[in-house]
């Protein structure tokens, strides 16, 4: 869990009453922040008035509270509006406010945001897209212009909401595809990128993402399926290695509960002992003899006083 709250992205006292979109169909969809019906198919797309911005927008929430550091994240959804880059709560959202990661766990029949995906995309492949394949790619449109290093600004902007995995424009038709690591990264950029431009400066640009349709090509599809499973591989690996970790912590905690009890013990001994000099038990007549016979050996290695006795040095 990140050690600072998250960034207040917008203050709810300079929203205003009436902070809809332009109007450009017949219903306007509160959760979506959209209008919808007679919008031809999501071909109007108004530029974003906010954004998002991971690196100083993420931060602890009180959904954060739940989960464990290290854990596997079960049951708490990422906060859709601060994708959006228009969260009001801050620290006090109860989604959470980061990017996705492998060590997130979401039900495949919802998004990384908690909305229900249905069997089937839709026609123009927008939406929360389908739970009966896994879809990494985002088919991009609506580029103002295609001069420049294209590529390079798709890879920086698209970059920020996760590991992209592979990119491709197609300038000749002003489309690009992005491939994120993980499915939710791209459900997550999927709606961070909406209505957004390259370049900060261009408020006439207003990307449309979409589902990609799947690649036809064989090849293509073998080399999702070997990325999928990579994917879970080096997921298990993380999760293995964590658990590795946690049953170290426990032993090395066990290990020094045991010493500071044997600390405590010899403590408690120490300051016994001056008690137990004073009721020392009386000499044994071993070692009274024994002390004795060291004082006899002294007074014999003395020749006057053995002479006396009748001891010479060949004697016994």
């Amino acid at each position: 869990m990140s050690r600072r709250p998250a960034r207040l992205q917008l203050d709810p006292d300079t929203v205003a009453v009436d902070s809809k979109p332009p109007q450009t169909g017949e219903v306007f969809n509160l959760w979506y922040s959209r209008w919808t019906g007679g919008e031809f198919n999501g071909r109007t797309v108004a530029h974003s008035a906010h954004r998002c911005h991971p690196a100083k927008d993420s931060g602890y929430t009180k959904a954060d509270k739940d989960v464990k550091p290290g854990s596997v994240n079960r049951d708490k959804f990422i906060c859709l509006y601060f994708a959006r880059g228009y969260c009001t709560n801050g620290r006090k959202c109860q989604y959470l406010h980061r990017l996705p990661t492998d060590m997130d766990f979401f039900p495949h029949t919802v998004d990384c945001f908690g909305r229900e995906r249905f069997a089937d995309y839709r026609d123009d492949m927008t939406g929360v897209g389908s739970f009966n394949k896994v879809n990494k790619t985002l088919f991009v449109e609506k580029f103002h212009s295609m001069d420049g290093n294209i590529e390079m600004l798709v890879n920086k902007n698209f970059g920020e909401y996760g590991q992209v995995e592979r990119t491709r424009v197609v300038k000749s038709k002003s489309i690009a595809f992005v491939t994120y690591r993980l499915e939710s990264q791209a459900q997550f950029a999927k709606e961070a990128m909406y209505g957004q431009s390259l370049l900060k400066e261009n408020v006439q640009e207003a990307l449309n993402i979409k589902w990609a349709n799947e690649d036809p090509d064989p090849v293509a599809r073998k080399r999702n399926r070997e990325d999928e499973e990579q994917t879970a591989l080096e997921t298990a690996t993380k999760l293995l290695k964590k658990m590795e970790e946690k049953i170290q912590r426990v032993k090395q905690r066990e290990e020094e509960g045991q010493h500071e009890e044997e600390e405590e013990e010899q403590e408690e001994e120490q300051e016994e002992e001056p008690q137990t000099i004073k009721t020392l038990p009386a000499p044994q007549p071993s070692s009274i003899f024994a002390n004795k016979s060291l004082d006899a050996i002294k007074l014999l290695q003395k020749p006057k006083l053995a002479s006396k006795l009748g001891y010479d040095s060949d004697s016994d």
